[in-house]
């Protein structure tokens, strides 16, 4: 019976298959078994989930191969409404050989079965020319299929751990895969777009299915995603269509739709308004958000902000690159810019007015910046500090200074070495989750509790011990040592500089500091290198923490997800969720949050920024009793704001003799905690 019921509860798990060779197998990678993106995204998934590399489940940690080619290997399964197929066709010979007829014919096939089958882009040694020509092939499939499509290359290429010299995905660049795979999953969605147009042009873009028309006699064009995410978001594209596609790629990957009515050239004058207003009011009927994305690139600057003049309950963020927001400067040429004298003369018939008139005119978006920034819309731009066509000095710096003085938020990316072109990122991924977390719909994945995946020489780890096998290290020393511990140090690389009774690690840089301070208590390490807070989350969850029931638990993390971009606020709530959990499953065990230590060794680093912010919403939260925040600000920075590098490494993150104040903190908080 008991047999029944569990075949029962497995086979109504939504089974993720993942098909494809080397990239998917993780083939290069260290233990690949553990390391490659399958594995890794079903330590995060939940157990509603089954997750199958080339027909076996992936918890079973074999090696596995593919022995057949993906075709066959497709046609043999057997998926439900719901499963999903994850597919890199790349190193295929079915998909080389251009068996487009074969692929076409099995994926339709599964997705009348109600399977969801996304196909994925993946990077290759291969040269330019074959890689275009990949990447041309899957879009046309995914366009005569209608599967759904992802791209992983931009945000790949753009890691520099992601790919090893051959191109090959490392264990870090799987962790990417798992988590850009994991939020397709988790994203809502409600179905096919609505969207259709009487007499609308059909045609690929990338992949998607977009339908260009006549709207009041300007070209307008719809993309339609494969799938649309729920509450129906858009963007709205101002000028240059098809240009530096990218992040229009990406946004319509996620459930997007991207929009276009061409009004060139009007420079957003009160006609151009008019059509736009129109235009809005078409594609309401659709379902469509009443909130936009604007996007603007160049002179497209112009339109985005004087349509969120006119109608700010109408957009929900702006995207600007290298945007025009001062017509003296461009096209007016009247600054360091050059110019362009046919565009002045466009510009003064589109709002009627005379040469003074232009030069006195003061409605331009760098004009209004107060006005717009009083309006709180978020708001990123991307500008190249060369720019010598339209100049940030004249355009986006003043704009954001008065933007943000009137209470607005603006982000902007700077491109050092860069002029008015490219326009855009390689790599939109920044782009992306800015205009995800405007929206309400980035995935924190420093609250999701996921395994580790990096193996760190520079941490000290010996060539057979990665992430699996520190973690495992730490186990058993907590399995050993089960009700016998007063104090538990978790944490990341600067924890496990104190060593504790881990043998194996040569780099110990605090042991004889934290065994002087600490020598009458039974005290042991519990830190790994490269460890964010979902990764110490999973450990806890997973681990013999709970078992091993310590006095006191000293938590200090938070500082390696700023290399991931983590805003404060998600570091914060990662943070939360380990404090949650450990006061949900060991009640007898005291709980010391550090957050972050310090960093920047200059108070005017911009990670020292993020640190008080940490910090900032962490203190709003100690009003809770069953935890103690321990923040550690006084014990390192100096009065002049600073670091010192005699506690600090020049990084700015890790500690050198720094290790003898820490541990002297912490003895008076642990033994306050301790009733000593």
């Amino acid at each position: 019976m008991l047999s029944s019921m569990t075949m029962l509860y497995a086979q109504s798990k939504v089974k993720i298959y993942c098909i494809g060779r080397e990239f998917t197998m993780g083939s290069a990678m260290f233990m690949p078994e553990k390391n490659n993106f399958p594995s890794q995204l079903a330590t995060m998934i939940g157990q509603d989930y089954q997750v199958m590399l080339n027909g076996k489940d992936v918890t079973m940690n074999d090696p596995i191969f593919i022995e057949k080619h993906i075709v066959e290997s497709i046609n043999n399964l057997v998926v439900k409404k719901g499963d999903l197929l994850f597919l890199d066709l790349n190193q295929d010979a079915d998909f080389s050989k251009g068996n487009d007829e074969k692929l076409l014919k099995s994926i339709t096939s599964l997705i009348n079965r109600g399977a969801r089958v996304i196909l994925l882009h993946t990077p290759s040694n291969s040269n330019e020319k074959q890689q275009l020509s990949a990447r041309i092939q899957l879009q046309t499939l995914a366009f005569k299929s209608n599967c759904e499509i992802v791209d992983l290359s931009p945000a790949l290429y753009g890691g520099d751990a992601y790919l090893d010299k051959e191109k090959r995905l490392t264990s870090i660049g799987a962790s990417f895969v798992a988590k850009r795979l994991y939020e397709l999953i988790k994203t809502p969605v409600t179905g096919a777009s609505r969207i259709k147009i009487k007499n609308g042009k059909r045609e690929s873009f990338y992949g998607f299915s977009t339908e260009t028309f006549d709207f009041e006699g300007k070209e307008a064009r719809v993309v339609k995603p494969k799938l649309v995410a729920k509450g129906s978001p858009w963007i709205w594209r101002a000028r240059f269509w098809g240009h530096e596609p990218q992040l229009d790629i990406a946004m319509l990957e996620r459930g997007y739709h991207i929009v276009y009515c061409d009004v060139s050239e009007l420079f957003g004058n009160e006609e151009s308004l008019q059509i736009w207003n129109n235009f809005y009011k078409f594609l309401q009927q659709f379902g469509l958000n009443k909130k936009a994305v604007m996007e603007g690139m160049s002179r497209g600057g112009i339109y985005i902000y004087n349509w969120a003049l006119r109608y700010p309950d109408r957009v929900s963020a702006i995207y600007a690159d290298a945007p025009v927001l001062n017509f003296k400067s461009w096209p007016g040429g009247k600054g360091t810019g050059k110019g362009s004298p046919e565009n002045w003369e466009i510009f003064k018939q589109d709002y009627k007015l005379t040469e003074q008139q232009a030069l006195d005119f003061k409605d331009a978006p760098v004009d209004r910046a107060s006005e717009i920034g009083a309006l709180k819309i978020p708001t990123i731009h991307v500008i190249g500090d060369v720019d010598d066509v339209v100049p940030p000095d004249e355009n986006t710096l003043p704009f954001a200074k008065a933007y943000i003085a009137a209470g607005g938020k603006l982000e902007i990316i700077h491109k050092p070495t860069v002029g008015h072109h490219p326009h855009s990122l390689a790599d939109p991924t920044p782009l992306v989750d800015f205009l995800l977390r405007a929206d309400g719909r980035k995935l924190n994945f420093a609250a999701i509790a996921a395994a580790g995946s990096e193996y760190r020489s520079g941490a000290g780890w010996s060539p057979n011990m990665g992430w699996w096998g520190e973690n495992d290290d730490i186990n058993r020393i907590l399995d050993s040592k089960k009700q016998q511990l007063d104090i538990l140090f978790v944490g990341n690389s600067i924890t496990q500089g104190i060593g504790g009774t881990r043998s194996h690690l040569p780099y110990k840089a605090g042991y004889t500091a934290f065994e002087s301070v600490f020598s009458s208590y039974k005290w042991d390490c519990a830190g790994i290198a490269g460890d964010r807070t979902q990764h110490v989350l999973w450990r806890l969850i997973n681990g013999k923490y709970k078992e091993a029931a310590p006095k006191v638990v000293v938590v200090t993390i938070g500082v390696n997800n700023f290399l991931d971009g983590d805003t404060a606020e998600e570091i914060v709530a990662g943070i939360l969720e380990i404090k949650k959990w450990i006061r949900t499953n060991m009640k007898n065990s005291k709980l010391i949050l550090t957050g972050p230590l310090p960093v920047g060794v200059e108070s005017t680093d911009p990670r020292r920024r993020k640190y008080e912010d940490i910090h900032r919403l962490l203190a709003i939260q100690a009003k809770d009793q069953s935890w103690i925040y321990a923040p550690l600000s006084d014990t390192f920075i100096k009065a002049d704001g600073n670091l010192s590098l005699d506690d600090y490494s020049t990084d700015g993150i890790h500690l050198s003799g720094g290790y003898t104040k820490w541990a002297q903190s912490l003895s008076k908080i642990i033994q306050k905690a301790l009733g000593e």
